[in-house]
């Protein structure tokens, strides 16, 4: 797939929205599509018997190759930066980092936790990038 078209699916977010509202999460928009840069969702859902709710910010929108987001929780701030880069007319390497900034003491144990296993949580990250790389192209 072409790098502007992962781009365009990449950046419709009114069909996340919808995929999340249909996994019974909570979503509420702050901001216009139109203007995506500063772009704002609320989002509460239930996780391990917990209501949990994350600040989705939109903080770099730079058409045809990066998407950058900051996620807001009460214990977790979490940096995603998605980038595109073009290897033909038909593909198009997706590459996602994270960064995760723990505020209290239950998420430093979480993400120390996650250290000590990295290579197994590197692997089930790729793995899921990889699902949802699939599921944006089309392919099977």
């Amino acid at each position: 797939m072409s790098q502007v078209d992962l781009f365009d699916r990449l950046s419709d977010f009114e069909q996340f929205e919808r995929q999340a509202i249909r996994r019974g999460v909570n979503v509420t928009r702050q901001g216009s599509i139109v203007f995506q840069s500063g772009l704002k969702c609320q989002c509460s859902f239930d996780y391990r018997g917990r209501n949990r709710s994350a600040l989705i910010e939109l903080i770099d929108f730079d058409h045809g190759s990066t998407l950058e987001f900051f996620v807001i929780n009460s214990s977790l701030n979490i940096s995603v930066q998605l980038e595109l880069v073009s290897l033909s007319t038909s593909k198009t390497r997706l590459s996602a980092t994270s960064v995760l900034e723990p505020k209290t003491l239950a998420a430093r144990l979480l993400v120390q936790s996650m250290k000590l296993t990295r290579s197994k949580f590197n692997k089930r990250y790729k793995n899921r990038l990889h699902r949802i790389g699939k599921n944006l192209t089309g392919a099977e």
